[in-house]
């Protein structure tokens, strides 16, 4: 990956047909010594409880 991916999603059990999926990640950074690996920060119950949280909150 190039510049201009940094930020996309990274979703392992995406259903192309109906746009549903679990994001876990995204594109983050890249090592020199490792060039054809994108790394990101792994999303886990932490990040999920603050989705929910957020979904929770009556926004106008």
């Amino acid at each position: 990956m190039t510049g201009g991916a940094s930020g996309g999603p990274w979703m392992p059990n995406l259903n192309e047909s109906t746009g549903l999926g679990t994001q876990n990640s995204v594109n983050s950074f890249k090592y020199n010594f490792a060039p054809n690996w994108m790394f990101g920060p792994y999303f886990g119950n932490e990040a999920q409880a603050v989705y929910q949280a957020a979904q929770n909150i009556n926004a106008v």
